[in-house]
């Protein structure tokens, strides 16, 4: 889904003190800034205060804000221009800054926004320029696809049995801790209505920063690679001790900024460690991966149904695990813990067990 991308050309700009953003080009933008500044029709309703690192924080208080368009509103839900007025018009649900609750869909369409209303450039020519070209994953990665690869498309499908944990009256979804996080319209009910109009046509043309994102794990993985090296773009080829590389082989930096700010900024630490919810599971962008011992070791994000992409800091390494039969995660766990083992990596907490139903 699209919230794996998290939008790093945004932090490019919010955090490289030269900003030498060949994309951003028309402002400087602050991470403390009100969202209504970047897009001054966003700043109705009491949602005046609302800054960026609110929304990265997922603690903007507009986790319902596109809430049952995909039951019942689902031209709305496919019309990326609309979706932004629909924002622009909601209230907070709670003050900005006091409560952590997944952004789940408004996500996508919030830094969106920002995105189009900072640059002036329409969101699919943002993606191409920041992520795309630079990554060298044309024909890989969509959000939106183009006419001519529906036929490389996976059909996505429901493991119905793991699902059903969604209902909020499931004695298993009762205990469980994540569900604090979720938003009440987060329902298996929407999950049911989202998957089969994600398989229509119609909607994977339509532009859905949150929900719509075609990948392969190959560019996925590639994304999460550049972001654990600060920005250095990966090579194509992997190279052999006595192999020298080429000259599109060296280091080619998406950002400026020094590596470790770009991880602080992330994970909501060092300089950026007032800007986030200090308990909260979400840095500025990302979901914050711990060892058992609640250090942090990486960072990353998952799509609904189990696809994730995942990055270890310290041993500069990067995963992606994409599925099309959409589960809550039993199966990315035991890749990731198969992966890591035979690594001799650190195992994220959050999969170090084999899932329960």
């Amino acid at each position: 889904m699209g919230g794996f991308l998290n939008w790093f050309k945004l932090f490019d700009l919010l955090i490289d003190e030269s900003n030498k953003s060949n994309v951003f080009h028309l402002r400087k933008l602050k991470l403390d800034e009100n969202v209504a500044n970047i897009w001054p029709e966003f700043g109705t309703n009491g949602k005046d205060q609302i800054k960026v690192n609110h929304v990265l924080n997922h603690s903007a208080g507009l986790h319902n804000a596109l809430a049952g368009i995909c039951e019942h509103d689902q031209e709305l839900f496919l019309d990326f221009d609309e979706c932004l007025k629909r924002i622009a018009m909601v209230p907070p649900e709670t003050e900005p800054g006091l409560v952590q609750l997944y952004h789940y869909l408004s996500y996508g369409w919030l830094c969106g926004g920002i995105i189009e209303h900072a640059s002036g450039k329409k969101f699919q020519d943002i993606l191409e320029e920041a992520i795309v070209h630079p990554l060298d994953v044309e024909g890989e990665l969509y959000i939106g696809i183009p006419p001519g690869v529906e036929s490389r498309l996976a059909t996505l499908t429901i493991d119905k049995d793991d699902i059903i944990l969604l209902d909020p009256e499931h004695e298993i979804q009762k205990s469980n801790p994540v569900s604090a996080f979720m938003p009440s319209s987060y329902t298996l009910g929407m999950v049911s209505s989202l998957i089969p109009l994600s398989n229509t046509l119609k909607a994977r043309r339509s532009i859905q920063p949150a929900g719509n994102g075609h990948f392969s794990a190959r560019a996925l993985a590639r994304y999460y690679a550049a972001l654990v090296d600060g920005g250095v773009v990966p090579p194509r080829r992997l190279l052999t001790i006595k192999s020298h590389p080429t000259i599109d082989e060296v280091d080619t930096k998406i950002f400026t900024s020094p590596k470790e700010r770009i991880h602080d900024a992330f994970l909501g630490s060092g300089d950026y460690k007032d800007l986030i919810l200090p308990n909260g599971g979400i840095g500025l962008g990302f979901v914050r991966f711990s060892r058992t011992d609640g250090s942090v070791i990486g960072f990353g994000h998952g799509g609904l149904g189990g696809s994730m992409g995942y990055c270890d800091i310290n041993n500069r390494f990067a995963i992606a695990v994409t599925i099309n039969k959409l589960s809550l995660g039993a199966l990315t766990g035991e890749i990731l813990r198969f992966v890591c083992s035979e690594l001799d990596l650190p195992i994220p907490q959050l999969f170090a067990e084999p899932s329960t139903k």
